[in-house]
């Protein structure tokens, strides 16, 4: 009896506070929590969708600032890259050659670039201010690897162009260029023709076509290029600075008026106080944690049946071919969830290159830097060039700073393999005794993940009649 009389005044008890609360008056929000609310959704929100501009004058700032260029200057690593290239997940394993050109500033720019050789070629790809691939170029490119003369043309230019020139039209007044010097070997003599090619490469406004001027070729071996996106207040300094120097298109009128709360307006200076931009920070810290925490749980498209080894980012991206849109929609997001860990897109994809990433271990578990794996390379890799495998921070999506040990693949001399022409790669925080050749470098309590790329992919990969082992871990702290 006891109980039930207990029972029911809980139960009566419960009730009466459910009464009361469909009676309870609303939260009230003082106008400066809700302004300071606003700014930082609003803020979060623009950092997604910002994204690929913003890391686009981050690389033209480093480009200026420690390359010493000017548009249409040519940077690169004759060495291959090392560390201090801190650009998104570049690859050592090939030369990369960097541009950028300003139709605003030259009108029309011709970019005449050498065929390929015997030993060495290019193949690269010409990207609009929002890493929109236009055009790929060199082998597996528009000119087939026989080079020819490219003319970026500015928005919505409507004269004629000339006779023969391919013309690409962006849909800004920046473009950047993506090219990787590829070599058939690294010997002597294919280095020597590579480099020999790299010096043939002309840019020029075409109003100068008749005198081109001398070309700028710069060097950027041991020099830090800082091209990594800052997630605080600078973020949006960046951002008004590109929305001020390009079109606004139809597409993004709608967000550019969500930017307004946070000072940022078309042909008007960004000005924010020091209360603005301790909130665009705090938003900066938020919006990078949730791109950084959505790549992995994004990257869904597998090539292999219940593989660890999928498309590095939002399958909807390489459907669309780095344009991101569907009848229903535009994804801002996947748009910024992959942006944030690479640049310069292709313009097709499978051809010149094609890469697979992975994010956990045989068991599921997050690749981390205080533990070694191992990943058996199967023999007879389907490529016509090379195959290479890269490992990159969790947190920036860049070589890890400092690092000797960045990639591994099947151009290194001292590769060693197995009898069966397989290939046992280890990455940990340090070597396993004799396996020094086939070790990465990770740093302990870092995630990482890496990047498998496959150069000049052969038909039988993406008909999976070869495939690619998970990570293994053999051994924890």
């Amino acid at each position: 009896m006891r109980l039930r009389w207990i029972r029911t005044l809980v139960l009566s008890a419960g009730l009466l506070i459910a009464a009361l609360g469909l009676f309870a008056q609303p939260r009230e929000y003082s106008a400066e929590d809700l302004a300071k609310a606003t700014v930082h959704r609003r803020a979060v929100d623009a950092i997604i969708w910002g994204q690929p501009i913003v890391s686009f004058d981050a690389m033209r700032q480093a480009y200026f600032r420690d390359g010493k260029a000017k548009y249409n200057d040519i940077i690169w690593w004759p060495r291959n890259s090392g560390w201090k290239n801190q650009s998104l997940t570049v690859n050592t394993s090939v030369r990369y050659i960097y541009f950028f050109f300003n139709t605003k500033e030259d009108g029309p720019v011709v970019l005449d670039l050498p065929g390929g050789v015997d030993g060495a070629s290019f193949f690269g790809t010409i990207d609009d201010a929002w890493f929109v691939p236009l055009v790929d170029i060199g082998l597996s490119g528009e000119d087939k690897g026989k080079g020819g003369k490219y003319l970026v043309l500015p928005p919505d230019y409507k004269g004629d162009v000339p006779a023969g020139y391919m013309p690409v039209r962006p849909r800004t007044h920046n473009t950047y260029t993506l090219l990787r010097s590829i070599l058939k070997s690294a010997s002597e003599d294919d280095v020597r023709k590579g480099d020999a090619l790299v010096k043939k490469i002309r840019i020029y406004p075409l109003s100068k076509a008749s005198a081109p001027p001398e070309q700028r070729l710069i060097d950027m071996t041991d020099v830090l290029y800082d091209a990594l996106v800052r997630y605080d207040e600078t973020f949006f300094v960046s951002l008004s600075r590109m929305l001020n120097e390009e079109p606004v298109h139809p597409l993004d009128l709608q967000m550019m008026g969500m930017l307004l709360p946070l000072g940022i307006e078309k042909d008007k200076d960004f000005r924010p106080g020091e209360t603005l931009k301790a909130e665009l920070k705090s938003a900066g810290e938020e919006a990078h944690a949730w791109l950084v925490d959505a790549l992995p749980r994004s990257a869904t498209e597998r090539l292999w049946p219940g593989s660890r080894w999928v498309l590095p980012g939002p399958p909807l991206a390489a459907k669309t071919l780095f344009k991101y849109e569907v009848p229903g929609f535009f994804d801002v997001d996947a748009r910024g969830i992959l942006m944030a860990s690479l640049f310069g897109p292709t313009a097709s994809l499978g051809k010149g290159s094609f890469y697979l990433g992975s994010y956990v271990d045989s068991q599921d578990r997050p690749l981390s830097g205080e533990n070694t794996y191992r990943l058996h390379v199967p023999p007879n890799v389907p490529v016509r060039e090379f195959w290479a495998l890269t490992v990159y921070d969790k947190q920036t999506a860049a070589l890890f700073r400092d690092s000797t040990r960045l990639t591994v693949g099947s151009l290194d001399p001292k590769l060693r393999k197995n009898a069966d022409g397989s290939v046992d790669l280890y990455i940990g925080p340090s070597a396993p005794s004799g396996w020094e050749s086939n070790w990465l470098y990770t740093p302990r309590g870092k995630g990482w993940w890496p990047w498998f790329r496959f150069y000049g992919p052969e038909d039988s990969l993406f008909e999976k009649k070869w495939k690619l082992p998970d990570f293994e871990r053999v051994t924890s702290p």
